[in-house]
């Protein structure tokens, strides 16, 4: 068994649905979960499957963020290219669900030594706690569930470590009265939770039935309005309501705090108020950022880095086992906040009937599956030779694969797509739902293995890259890899300890796309003999903070995009590289300079820098006695200060001459003049990597 059955938000058909995809694949900091019970959040869940169903205006309204970056693609990329990322997005199901609890199927090397196969483990966060049979969770977002705490009450304990970490931001401890507004499933949560500390929490509540609900678990206040609150009264306010727009919550809270009182945010909030009521009492207003340090944090969640204790006591995994084992003395019980239960069949119609003021918690139970059939590791016999069409399995489904390969790939007639593979599946299923005949997996082993498949494209992260690539070597597979070819001296020896025990003949493509541009090819056509100097100006806008890029693992950004710049050059120069220097501006950030020096005397320079103006992107200068040439962003070649080609709307970068080139020699075993070959493409980034750590 390979599939099984997920919650999906597909945006751009407006509606929530059970679908087949892959069982996720668990990597190195992850385990394998088969789940028993998940949770269904009502505010946080809904609100996210009303989104779902919103029209396009209505995102729009929604994220003017990506607005932005949309109407930036359009002017610089164009309309077709920014119609296929819009569409990319809009066609990339997203999962539902938070919390669940199961049971460990499969454990990832760094994991084993944290849990053993069969245990019981409650787990956490988006995209890994999912309304899924089977979920990969990362080993800092999962814990032990005693044997004390049923299925049904360990579902619960990723709200409840929201509620934990919301009152240690609060600094509540025992004999402080607290007024929490909103008893939703959170708000009643954290009562609770300030009950076990020793707290005197009040509850504000509008709705009758909730306020009975917070009055069955031991809330002795209970108040319809804020109005209905003594003034000057509370330690601490939390805020566990949605408010946006020209709300009062944050005055209102404000009132009834005391002096110097604090107001913590636990919904989603927007924070408005009058400084007046602010300024007089100094409140001070605290936001509440999830589970509790370490989301968010790549290095925590993705590479099971945890946090020492002396430091940093209150982790995401530190407040998850704190609940679990105040559930486990029955401090913590959330059996009266259950309103239904339903089957994980029922759970599509439970989200199509929105809902409703009487329910809190809804557990979804999952009925017993077969285990998921293990993934051996075996290698195909090399056999890759030349062939008339193109079987061709995608490893790697994010959004240049999805926007920048897959819409020329379907257009070459020869080149099918059978296979689409990613590590959680969902990004697979979402590309294959747009081909014929192609099936997603979550492991690249069913690629690898697969005597069906002639080529791979991989487009994946870029420590994976070189370790992938050798892989579908040694399967015998023609090769597509996007850059970098390898990150480190370890990836470059991989390669060419696979490159001299492979004897069978492979085409080998590294995706730099930019020598086969027509701008390029038309400066080939008009470039003097002799040495030349080249003058590459590059300026990047700055990453998301939290982008995958950043971190250590992927070698920095410069590592990952420069041999596209360098390899532009070698093809326009046509000489030996004899030496390439790279000068740090500021390492750690990526700005370098970048010097080559070729055998006939030319010379390059790629100034590689951070911007934060509106500027092109790419400016290539090249000059040589008598003659001189500019390139600009690939919109306006000009050749002795005469334009010779322009291209107003969007840029050709060359994707489509590469791929037809790729194809071109899979089927004929003849490799295009421009292609270098997996020595030179080798050796090229080890003399990057080289002159990038000096």
């Amino acid at each position: 068994m390979t599939e099984m059955k997920a919650l999906l938000r597909f945006s751009g058909e407006r509606k929530i649905a059970l679908a087949d995809c892959p069982i996720p694949t668990p990597g190195d900091h992850d385990i394998l979960v088969q789940t028993n019970f998940s949770l269904i959040s009502p505010g946080t869940e809904f609100t996210q499957a009303q989104q779902s169903k919103a029209s396009l205006w209505q995102k729009a309204w929604q994220r003017p963020d990506l607005v932005a970056l949309t109407l930036k693609s359009l002017t610089r990329e164009g309309l077709g290219t920014t119609v296929s990322k819009v569409r990319n997005r809009l066609d990339r199901p997203m999962p539902l669900g938070y919390c669940a609890v199961g049971r460990v199927c499969a454990i990832g090397q760094s994991a084993q030594n944290h849990f053993t196969p069969g245990q019981r483990v409650a787990i956490a966060g988006m995209g890994s706690a999912r309304h899924a049979q089977w979920n990969r969770v990362p080993m800092n977002l999962a814990c032990p569930v005693p044997d004390e705490v049923p299925d049904q009450s360990a579902a619960f304990t990723t709200l409840y470590a929201l509620a934990l970490h919301g009152l240690r931001q609060g600094q509540s401890a025992i004999g402080d009265r607290i007024a929490i507004m909103g008893a939703g499933l959170i708000g009643q949560m954290m009562a609770q939770c300030a009950h076990a500390s020793g707290a005197i929490a009040d509850i504000i509540e509008p709705d009758h039935f909730r306020r009975q609900i917070a009055r069955n678990i031991g809330v002795r206040t209970c108040l319809a309005q804020c109005k209905d609150a003594t003034s000057d009264s509370y330690d601490a306010v939390y805020i566990c309501a949605p408010a946006h727009g020209a709300h009062t919550l944050i005055v209102d809270a404000a009132r009834i705090c005391r002096d110097r009182g604090t107001i913590i945010c636990v919904g989603d909030v927007g924070i408005s108020g009058q400084r007046k009521v602010l300024y007089d009492k100094e409140i001070s207003i605290k936001q509440v950022r999830s589970y509790g340090p370490g989301r968010y944090d790549p290095a925590y969640e993705e590479m099971g880095q945890d946090y020492p204790l002396g430091y940093v006591r209150w982790t995401i995994k530190r407040n998850m086992q704190a609940a679990l084992e105040l559930m486990k003395d029955g401090r913590l019980d959330p059996a009266p906040l259950i309103t239904s239960e339903i089957g994980f069949e029922d759970i599509a119609d439970h989200f199509a009937k929105g809902p409703k003021s009487d329910q809190l918690a809804t557990l979804v139970r999952y009925a017993l599956s077969p285990s998921p059939e293990p993934n051996q590791i075996k290698h195909a016999v090399n056999r890759a030779t030349p062939v008339g069409s193109i079987k061709a399995g995608l490893i790697g489904t994010g959004n240049y694969s999805g926007s920048g390969l897959l819409p020329h790939l379907i257009k070459q007639s020869d080149v099918d797509i059978t296979a689409c593979c990613s590590r959680d599946g969902i990004s697979a299923m979402a590309m294959a739902r747009k081909l014929a005949n192609t099936k997603a997996v979550s492991s690249p082993q069913h690629i690898m293995v697969d005597v069906n498949i002639n080529t791979v494209i991989i487009t994946t992260r870029h420590d994976s890259h070189a370790k992938l690539a050798a892989s579908a070597m040694a399967a015998g597979k023609h090769i597509w890899l996007e850059k970098p070819v390898a990150i480190n001296r370890g990836n470059i020896d991989l390669l060419r300890d696979q490159v001299a025990s492979s004897p069978a003949p492979i085409i080998f493509m590294v995706g730099h796309n930019r020598r086969y541009a027509p701008m390029s090819a038309r400066l080939r056509d008009v470039l003097p003999t002799g040495p030349k100097h080249f003058r590459y100006r590059v300026r990047v806008s700055p990453l998301p903070r939290d982008h995958w890029l950043h971190h250590p693992t992927q070698g920095g950004r410069t590592i990952g995009e420069i041999s596209h710049f360098i390899d532009l050059i070698i093809s326009l120069c046509a000489a030996q590289v004899s030496d390439i220097d790279c000068h740090w501006l500021d390492r750690q950030h990526g700005d370098s300079i970048w010097t080559l020096r070729f055998a006939d005397g030319s010379v390059g320079e790629i100034s590689y820098l951070h911007t934060n103006r509106r500027e092109a992107k790419e400016v290539l200068q090249i000059d040589a006695p008598g003659f001189d040439a500019q390139l600009i962003d690939w919109h306006k070649l000009t050749v002795n200060g005469r334009t010779v080609m322009r291209k107003r709307f969007g840029q050709d970068k060359g994707q489509k001459a590469a791929i037809n080139s790729f194809a071109r020699a899979i089927s004929t075993g003849i490799a295009d003049p421009l292609m270098p070959g997996i020595e030179a493409e080798i050796n090229l980034m080890s003399q990057i990597l080289d002159a990038a750590s000096t």
